[in-house]
């Protein structure tokens, strides 16, 4: 598996991102496909920095996947 692969199947199972992640996920692929190419301790730690980042917007809370709980959660 390669960086951006491996950001594709972060990406697949991070439901809690929406479109305000937008400029952090742009550049975490775009940080990805430059680690395709050329492997460099700065791109390395960007790439970190920036998925520690989208990793950390998700919610402590779990929702329940009851559409009715999340209409009512929304409502308050």
């Amino acid at each position: 598996m390669n960086f951006s692969e491996a950001v594709d199947t972060f990406l697949n199972a991070a439901d809690w991102l929406d479109n305000s992640h937008a400029p952090s996920v742009i550049a975490l692929q775009a940080v990805a496909r430059e680690l395709d190419i050329e492997v460099t301790g700065a791109l390395v730690a960007q790439f970190g920095l920036l998925h520690r980042s989208l990793l950390k917007a998700k919610p402590d809370v779990v929702l329940s996947s009851d559409p009715m709980e999340a209409l009512l959660r929304r409502a308050l």
